[in-house]
Order: structure tokens, then C-alpha cells, then sequence
């Protein structure tokens, strides 16, 4: 098996993301049915090497385009005729569901950079998994690539850490 090389998978989502373009990314380029190229799908398959994110629903992302039409039957979420979000967020349109994402987004990668993790850990809008990978990916590899909590507290107590 070929080595993987996690400083280029690091360097190459910079560079399909870096942080300057956070606030002009539109919501096609956020979630998007291609695979390949939406900052969910990196975040999700191609920085997988550098702490997995995988499973669960597509929910985690807070708005994601889908190919079948959600359950209208579960009142946590809302959907017109292309993506679906959070009916927490109380946003009428995947715009404006998208544009509270994307403002937290901003919010996580900026705290991140400055080391901010209270302010990180503060955040609910977005679920654990999904901003601590964003605050990785945006710490200059300052954080630890664990985005479970209960996984990160068994690491510091295999590590004596006190108050793990």
C-alpha cells in the first residue's frame, strides 16, 4: 500500500479553501452532488487520512443537496426541491439556512486560526465532529486530529493527562 502523504492532502484542501474565499463560497460549491469538488466532500472522503468524519447522515454538514427527498415526516429538518437543513436554524430558504452555515464556518476557521477553542466549543450550530475537523483544517495544524470528544478524552487519559 502506498504511503500516504498528509501534509499534501493538508496543503491541497488549503488550497481548494483557503480561508479568504470562505465567505464568497456559494452553496453549489459547498454541497453539490459531483463528489469531487464540494468543501463537504473534502471534508468528508479527501481529508479523510487526516481524521475521518465519515458516517452518519448528510446532516452534519447543516444544509446539504440530496439526490432523494428527505422524510417529511421528521420535523428536525426542512427541504425545498434541492438541499435540506436544520429546521433549528428557523430559516426558510437554503439560502438563508446556508448563509448561518457558512458564517459559522467563517467564525470556526477564524477562531481556529488564533487558537480560540473556547469560542470553537461554544459553537452549536454545527455538530463536534464536523467543526473540530473545520478548526483542524484551518489551526495550521496546531490541533490534534481527533474530533471526537469521548475518543480525545481516552487519548489524553492513555497519556496520564490530568482532567483529561
Amino acid at each position: 500500500m502506498a504511503d500516504i502523504d498528509k501534509n499534501l492532502i493538508y496543503l491541497q484542501f488549503l488550497e481548494a479553501f483557503p480561508f479568504e474565499s470562505l465567505k464568497d463560497m456559494p452553496l453549489e460549491k459547498y454541497t453539490n452532488l459531483n463528489k469531487d469538488d464540494s468543501f463537504c466532500y473534502w471534508l468528508e472522503s479527501r481529508t479523510y487520512h487526516l481524521g475521518s468524519i465519515w458516517g452518519g447522515s448528510s446532516y452534519k454538514f447543516g444544509i446539504y443537496k440530496y439526490n432523494r427527498k428527505p422524510n417529511s415526516d421528521d420535523h428536525r429538518i426542512q427541504f425545498d426541491d434541492t438541499y435540506a437543513w436544520y429546521s433549528k436554524y428557523n430559516k426558510e430558504s437554503a439560502e438563508e439556512a446556508y448563509s448561518l452555515v457558512r458564517d459559522t464556518i467563517i467564525k470556526i476557521a477564524e477562531f481556529a486560526s488564533r487558537n480560540d477553542l473556547d469560542s470553537i466549543d461554544k459553537i452549536d450550530t454545527l455538530g463536534d465532529v464536523f467543526k473540530w475537523k473545520i478548526a483542524f483544517l484551518y489551526s495550521n495544524k496546531s490541533l490534534v486530529p481527533i474530533y471526537k470528544r469521548e475518543m480525545l478524552e481516552t487519548v489524553a487519559e492513555y497519556f496520564g493527562m490530568e482532567n483529561p
